[in-house]
């Protein structure tokens, strides 16, 4: 019965529902003051809507929570409430503002600012610096941040500064406020977490939000300033100086806005120390130009440990010429020369310790003279207990990562020292950075990491100095002689596993030259076994020249098939591939193949009617020389010179009268010729025999 009541009223369209749900929200029992609530939530009246706002501060914890997850639904309910004509419900709407985080509204924040009556002009104020506090600390939280210890400890102080009174909503309010921001980091999510997608997306939402409504603060604020001349000008500085902590923040346009009304009392406050919650204008005004000559000055008076930590976390952002001045004159840290950095380090943590990086890397002193006190960072780093400690890892990976940051051609010293690190994935990075750099003799320090590195670093130098040795090798390999170029090769492949691969991408890919010479290398180094699935595709290669020599190299691969020699032998066009085949079927020595070497023998080719002949002599075939003879009598001139080539070849020497013959009286020159050479070369071969003997 209950249930269709509350279903009535909320379809109602009557504003005597919104009162009796309001009544009820006001006199009735914790969960009958839920129902209500949730039935007025429902008709998103604004009668109802205004009504919740207004009794927003009686309502129990639990109801309140409620309303400040729905504070979407109460929009243009609290942009009516903040312009009513009853003053408390003005005062509820501008606190509703603040608590529900709505910098979309900070408009109505600054219209009551100017109101003649007090009270709502400091619960304006008080707003929108809780506003401007929530934006600044969100948005630092939010960001990404390599240390999540510092974030947690500068965000606590930023909590507990001097601020009496935040809100000026009451203790309770005041609390919730401020202590209702998220200080500490979301947990960081391992990349094997499933949920990991879920958190970055929740995260990146919740950033995009921020964004979206801190435009609307900053230009609340700045436009506070410019107008209220009231008791809370200090407060709207607070809040100017909290949202100055990016280039871009209009509150911090302030200080190049001419005439504008806050513009003295930034620039006065920023002549001063800061707070810890301030650094970052501090820093960005520095820049300014009547802020230039006071920052030494103001630099030189910080002597509270928060605020000097925060600007030791800060000062990469910091581009300014006086930064060689501020080092010399800051009290707590002395970092210039060697024994007072290696005095002051002692007493800090091995994070805190290589923050100093920082301050060291935008400093302007000399590479040489930064390694060196860098060093005792990286030392200290290494005493802190246990090398693996995330902490110790921490702060040798920030080293690491400001001497990643250096111009090219700077000192490699503390890389070098870096090689030898307990950490893998630093080794890693170090590694790749020298790869990235190429320093004089980088060749050296990566091979001597060979050894005893990680696979995961060996891979990183394999990749590097490995291509560089094998564009070497493969550059110098024409010029080299064939021994050399051997034991050259031999030495690649120790440093370069992946030689075959590489020799592969380049005979499959390329001029026909190149191919054929990635074949050659292949075969003179014994690896072409590694490439048969290879060459069993370069027999069928379009050029001539890269089957030619895919079919010579077949013979280092027995575990290739015949049938892909017998098709070049059969159907390839070229007649220099089908003589490549009948050798490589020689070095088989397969009777299986007399057949058709016997037909071979008979071939249109001289070249590969020679090849058959003395692959059948080598196979202890007797008919053999009557073909090697009657190849010598043929008509054809290349074939004769063919038929001599094949003697030579073979050793026939009993048909030396034939080649004298032929030395005699061809007809053709050429073959004469080279008649003349085979005699000439018996007759060497046999004084050499004689003089041996």
């Amino acid at each position: 019965m209950l249930d269709r009541l509350i279903h009535a009223l909320v379809q109602s369209k009557n504003e005597a529902a919104d009162d009796l749900l309001l009544q009820a929200l006001r006199l009735g029992t914790a969960p009958e003051q839920q129902v209500a609530l949730d039935a007025l939530l429902k008709r998103t009246t604004s009668r109802g809507l205004n009504g919740i706002i207004a009794r927003y501060d009686s309502l129990p914890e639990a109801l309140q929570h409620s309303v400040l997850r729905n504070i979407r639904l109460f929009h243009h309910a609290l942009a009516e409430c903040a312009r009513s004509e009853e003053q408390q419900m003005r005062l509820a709407a501008l606190r509703l503002i603040a608590l529900g985080r709505q910098g979309k509204l900070a408009y109505a924040l600054s219209e009551n600012l100017h109101d003649s009556d007090e009270s709502l002009a400091k619960a304006s104020v008080d707003a929108i610096l809780a506003l401007a506090r929530w934006a600044a600390v969100e948005t630092r939280r939010l960001q990404p941040d390599e240390d999540a210890g510092t974030r947690r400890r500068g965000d606590a102080e930023t909590a507990e500064s001097k601020d009496k009174g935040t809100m000026g909503l009451g203790d309770k309010e005041a609390e919730r406020a401020v202590a209702s921001v998220p200080l500490s980091p979301r947990p960081r999510v391992s990349a094997s977490d499933p949920s990991n997608d879920s958190e970055s997306t929740t995260r990146s939402s919740t950033y995009d939000d921020l964004m979206s409504q801190r435009p609307e603060i900053e230009s609340a604020v700045a436009r506070a300033s410019n107008l209220h001349r009231g008791k809370q000008g200090q407060d709207l500085l607070r809040a100017a100086l909290l949202l100055a902590d990016w280039p871009g923040s209009k509150t911090l346009a302030i200080l190049q806005t001419t005439k504008h009304g806050g513009q003295s009392a930034m620039v006065r406050r920023l002549q001063q120390p800061p707070d810890s919650e301030h650094v970052e204008a501090f820093l960005l005004g520095a820049s300014h130009g009547q802020l230039r000559s006071h920052f030494g000055v103001a630099f030189s008076h910080i002597d509270q440990a928060p605020v000097l930590d925060a600007l030791l976390r800060k000062t990469h952002w910091l581009k300014d010429q006086q930064l060689q001045l501020c080092i010399h004159q800051v009290t707590r840290g002395t970092w210039w020369g060697v024994v007072e950095l290696a005095r002051d380090i002692e007493r800090r943590t091995a994070s805190d310790a290589a923050r100093i990086a920082e301050w060291l890397a935008v400093s302007g002193i000399h590479d040489v003279e930064q390694d060196e006190r860098m060093q005792l960072l990286l030392d200290r780093a290494g005493r802190e207990g246990d090398v693996t400690a995330p902490d110790s890892v921490s702060a040798r990976l920030r080293l690491l990562r400001v001497a990643m940051r250096r111009r090219r051609g700077a000192s490699v010293k503390l890389l070098r020292s870096l090689l030898t690190d307990p950490d893998e994935r630093i080794v890693r990075m170090a590694a790749r950075e020298l790869v990235r750099r190429r320093p004089a003799d980088f060749e050296n320090m990566l091979l001597k990491l060979m050894a005893g590195a990680p696979a995961s670093v060996r891979r990183v130098i394999g990749r590097a100095i490995g291509q560089a040795g094998f564009d070497s090798f493969w550059m110098r390999f024409d010029r080299l002689d064939k021994q050399t170029r051997q034991q050259a090769g031999k030495a690649m492949l120790k440093l370069l596993p992946d030689a075959a691969q590489r020799l592969q991408r380049r005979a499959v890919a390329g001029p026909p030259d190149q191919r054929v010479k990635a074949m050659q290398i292949a075969q003179e180094l014994g690896i072409a076994d590694g490439l048969r699935h290879v060459l069993a595709q370069l027999c069928a290669d379009p050029s001539a020249k890269v089957r030619s020599k895919a079919v010579s190299v077949i013979a280092q691969v027995p575990a290739l098939p015949n049938d892909v020699l017998i098709d070049r032998l059969l159907h390839d066009t070229d007649a220099r591939v089908r003589a490549n085949a009948i050798e490589v079927l020689e070095q088989r020595q397969d009777p299986q193949f007399l057949p058709l070497l016997t037909e071979r023998a008979l071939a249109a080719s001289g070249r590969e009617r020679a090849n058959a002949i003395k692959a059948l002599h080598h196979m202890k075939v007797s008919t053999a020389s009557a073909q090697l003879l009657a190849m010598l009598r043929d008509e054809r001139s290349e074939h004769r010179i063919s038929a001599l080539w094949a003697l030579r070849q073979i050793g026939w020497w009993q048909l030396l009268n034939e080649v004298g013959n032929i030395a005699k009286a061809d007809g053709n020159l050429r073959v004469r010729r080279y008649a003349l050479a085979v005699l000439k070369s018996v007759a060497e071969l046999l004084r050499e025999k004689k003089n041996a003997g």
